[in-house]
């Protein structure tokens, strides 16, 4: 009984702050391991030839190896000072760690489901339970800055101070683009530009506006219900993914491509310039709902807009003004599925 007693007085050890070099350290490692999927997507999209044995698998599994050296290598010099190695982990990385062990084990199912079934063509790439996996490791990998962030509850709004949460945030925010470019905005329904209501791809890329949407409010919800976040921020994350969504496919006309990258970013620096006015947060839901609906809102007006630009379109505006009004309407919902009812947002609050 008075052992139990002990070990419930005693505190548990938690892990100690890294640091924001170590952060940058690991955005490194993200920038390395995210460029070498995009680089495995381009050439897919491209039909180049494909093994285990490419450049683009080089940068890719090198990434990772970089990645994991960086988590490792911190816990194990961490180690002699710390009473546990979890308590080595840096704090905000233990999901960083167990995504190097996903990650790892993901390497290892894939080449079995190689084996068992060859190597996937066309989307079955982006739907391979093995690739899956190591989308999981990969999504609690380039987390870790994000958390890392939230835990020092620093309140600075300078996007110099908040620079590698943001970046680690558009990381997340890309690779769940990437895994699902068959439906989004960067593929199907560009592609579809100037076709006929009737034609089913049209169709497909308005369900993928959909979950584009739901991604960017969602990813941003998670932010700013936990952090401040700095002017700046909305714009990285939809600029560099535009960026790096479109440069991966390439296969639009130069013009194209800084068309549809420029509306990105105009998407992004209406969305900080909202973010700045409307102060959204926990505390203010009001703010916070008309955020999470006009961020997509604004980013597929202004879509919409450049494909006219480019090639004008043969779709009707009731269905351009009226996806538009979903696009909104799925952040608007994501919204209330981010506030739960409490002493600090009830309906009033609404």
């Amino acid at each position: 009984m008075a052992a139990d007693s002990i070990a419930i007085a005693t505190p548990r050890v938690l892990a100690a702050d890294a640091g924001k070099r170590f952060d940058w350290l690991v955005v490194g490692a993200t920038a390395w391991l995210l460029g070498g999927l995009y680089a495995d997507g381009w050439a897919h999209g491209y039909n180049l030839p494909d093994s285990f044995w490419t450049v683009w698998h080089l940068i890719f599994y090198s990434g990772f190896s970089v990645f994991a050296a960086v988590l490792l290598g911190a816990t194990a010099l961490r180690r002699a000072s710390a009473p546990t190695w979890r308590s080595a982990v840096p704090q905000g990385y233990l999901g960083s760690v167990i995504g190097a062990a996903t990650f790892a084990v993901g390497g290892i199912a894939d080449t079995a489901w190689h084996t068992a079934f060859g190597v996937e063509v066309g989307n079955d790439i982006l739907l391979s339970p093995s690739h899956l996996l190591l989308a999981l490791g990969i999504f609690l990998l380039v987390s870790g800055p994000v958390l890392a962030d939230l835990s020092r509850r620093d309140p600075s709004a300078r996007l110099v101070d908040r620079l590698p949460m943001v970046l680690a945030l558009t990381g997340v925010f890309s690779l769940l683009t990437f895994m699902t470019l068959y439906a989004g905005p960067y593929s199907a329904l560009l592609g579809a530009k100037g076709s006929s209501l009737r034609n089913d791809t049209v169709f497909r890329g308005l369900l993928g506006m959909f979950l584009f949407s739901a991604f960017v409010s969602g990813v941003l919800l998670f932010a700013i219900r936990r952090t401040n976040l700095p002017f700046g921020s909305v714009t990285i994350l939809l600029g560099v993914n535009g960026l790096a969504m479109i440069v991966m496919q390439g296969h639009a006309p130069l013009e194209t491509q800084l068309t549809i990258i420029a509306a990105a970013i105009g998407a992004g620096l209406i969305g900080d310039v909202l973010l700045r006015a409307l102060r959204p947060s926990a505390t203010r839901v009001v703010p916070m709902r008309v955020f999470a609906a006009a961020v997509p809102a604004t980013f597929f007006v202004l879509y919409f807009i450049a494909i006219f630009v480019l090639a004008g379109w043969g779709w009707t505006f009731t269905f351009v003004s009226g996806s538009v009004v979903l696009c909104g309407l799925v952040g608007l919902l994501l919204s209330f599925t981010g506030t739960p009812l409490g002493p600090r947002a009830t309906m009033d609050d609404a």
